[in-house]
């Protein structure tokens, strides 16, 4: 139990989207340690990118840590809807580097505005993979449990 404890206080750092997703899926975590140490490894990661010296920079960061995920989530896919899944991952990921890329074309407030959009994004990016995570674990699960 105390390493779900600390996967849902890890995911609390990360805004209003992360956390809700991951501490409705706790329930699951704490039945599979397997799922749990994979969603340990991915917020690590999450947050080792957040700690960039610059905000664009850790959101590049963040990005490859999702694109990694999603890489794996198509190399391990078992169906054809699985694999377009994460090759949309893949696709929203070279998207947000695209976005990352353009935010230096903009004066300093529009960079603040641009990076807090695509957070926010990197966030709900973190919420699909973190759900699918879940769903393929159990796949008798038609959605995360109650929270």
């Amino acid at each position: 139990m105390g390493k779900v404890t600390a996967i849902v206080k890890a995911a609390a750092r990360f805004g209003p989207v992360v956390y809700p997703v991951v501490k409705k899926g706790a329930v699951m975590l704490r039945e599979n340690p397997e799922l749990a140490s994979q969603v340990q490894r991915l917020l690590n990661g999450l947050s080792k990118a957040r700690a960039a010296r610059s905000r664009p920079e850790g959101l590049r960061r963040s990005v490859a840590v999702l694109r990694g995920q999603a890489q794996r989530a198509l190399a391990g896919a078992d169906t054809p809807a699985e694999a377009a899944r994460a090759e949309g991952w893949l696709l929203q990921a070279d998207k947000l580097d695209s976005a990352i890329d353009l935010m230096a074309l903009h004066d300093r407030k529009g960079q603040t505005a641009d990076a807090a959009a695509i957070e926010a994004r990197v966030e709900e990016l973190f919420a699909q993979i973190f759900t699918a995570l879940v769903k393929r674990d159990d796949p008798d699960q038609a959605q995360l449990p109650p929270a």
